[in-house]
């Protein structure tokens, strides 16, 4: 039996799917992610530091923000400035915002129909209005934060900036940010509660679950490496703990743990590994949805919706109490150009990504690099995606059709950065 799915629904980007069956024994299989590269690393060299922010936002349509932190954080890094504490509030609630709208948009959109049988959220409807009016209502609410503190705008901000912010909203704008926050905290429960009642299929990973750990914080837009394998590393020893290959059947590259393997990484890495970090309210949810604090804990991918939902009541209440301190006028450092050589690592709403530049004493970038979290699973689905179709083979074909894509959707990957 072969199967081929040329085109998979649902997913950011452009990739499909092949496997075949043969005498009872998964023979072949392959994630072909066929979206067109990029190569957003080549066209950065030779420009300016300060134009990186705005180029690399432009890597995706979803999380445009946690391009521009990761790149202004390497750029910082590589030239020397310090950003004020007012400024890392302000990028931390541009951060927190985008991940929830973003985590908003997979589960109610991209992920809940395949636990309906459904092919599309149009399908549902009229039955679950009520559902999507709350989306709205939700996505609205994260994206009015986004646009307040990016210059406008949601998508591509334009006021953050290497060192700081052109502009930031005033005393009243963010008097109206938190009322909205604090009159959404309905939609946002029910909005668990949906997520956490889906039955999800079993299957157990053996990918080493990695994200960023930060000392008396839910670690985002920066930390140690870490994992629950025993990972431990600055941003800097990026390189020497992780390796990406290339494959002939797709436009993305794999990244590996040297010495070990596949990794996953996303919402259910950060859930699992910094459970204790969770605000009170999303900790007793994340207990009361089946998750184990400890290693080798939720190593169900398929528990990555679940997380996704957690993360969404953590940064509610987390937008609302930095909106209480953040100031609305504040002066930041005026960047130098000076050669240098900086990366950093932030969490995307998908997982881990990393940023780094080679700079020249006239601010020119000289060399760059950049590996999303899509790239960073990719490995671990392709795995993952086995051993779930050799567990369910003597299902129909359809049915494994549609295992297979709900897993792959469960990753919520981005093949559109995977290419970059």
């Amino acid at each position: 039996m072969k199967t081929k799915i040329g085109y998979l629904g649902r997913v950011e980007g452009e990739g499909g799917v092949e496997f075949e069956i043969q005498g009872g024994k998964l023979r072949r299989l392959k994630v072909n992610i066929w979206e067109p590269p990029r190569f957003f690393e080549g066209m950065l060299v030779g420009r300016r530091f300060d134009e990186v922010p705005d180029i690399v936002a432009r890597i995706c349509g979803i999380c445009p923000v946690s391009h521009m932190v990761t790149s202004i954080r390497a750029i910082e890094k590589a030239i020397g400035l310090e950003p004020n504490e007012n400024m890392l509030l302000a990028r931390k609630i541009m951060s927190y915002s985008q991940i929830a709208s973003s985590h908003l948009v997979h589960l109610v959109m991209l992920a809940l129909p395949d636990y309906y049988g459904k092919s599309s959220f149009m399908e549902l409807l009229p039955g679950e209005e009520a559902l999507f009016k709350k989306f709205i209502r939700l996505k609205d609410v994260f994206n009015d934060i986004t646009a307040a503190f990016g210059g406008g705008r949601a998508l591509h901000p334009v006021s953050m900036v290497v060192g700081g912010f052109t502009a930031l909203p005033d005393e009243k704008r963010i008097h109206g940010l938190r009322s909205g926050l604090f009159a959404a905290g309905e939609d946002v429960m029910d909005v668990f509660k949906t997520v956490s009642g889906f039955e999800l299929p079993d299957l157990k990973t053996d990918s080493e679950f990695v994200a960023l750990s930060e000392e008396g914080e839910y670690a985002i837009n920066k930390g140690r490496i870490s994992s629950d394998m025993g990972l431990d590393g600055e941003e800097q020893d990026y390189g020497s703990l992780f390796y990406e290959k290339e494959v002939p059947y797709s436009n993305a590259k794999k990244t590996a743990v040297k010495g070990r393997g596949s990794l996953m990484v996303g919402a259910l890495s950060r859930v699992s590994l910094q459970s204790d970090r969770l605000s009170e309210s999303a900790r007793k949810l994340a207990l009361e949805a089946g998750f184990m604090p400890g290693p080798g804990k939720n190593k169900n991918p398929f528990y990555n919706i679940r997380a996704q939902a957690i993360e969404i009541v953590h940064f509610t209440g987390e937008c609302q109490a930095l909106l209480d301190i953040v100031q609305s006028r504040t002066a930041f450092p005026k960047p130098v150009p000076k050669e240098g050589e900086g990366s950093a690592l932030t969490e995307a709403p998908r997982g881990l990504l990393y940023h780094s530049y080679i700079i020249d004493r006239r601010g020119i970038v000289r060399k760059a690099n950049i590996i999303t979290p899509t790239a960073h699973n990719y490995l671990g689905i392709e795995e993952n995606l086995r051993k779930l179709i050799e567990n369910n083979m003597d299902k129909p074909a359809k049915h494994l059709q549609l295992l297979a894509e709900a897993l792959i959707r469960a990753y919520d990957p981005c093949f559109s950065c995977s290419v970059h």
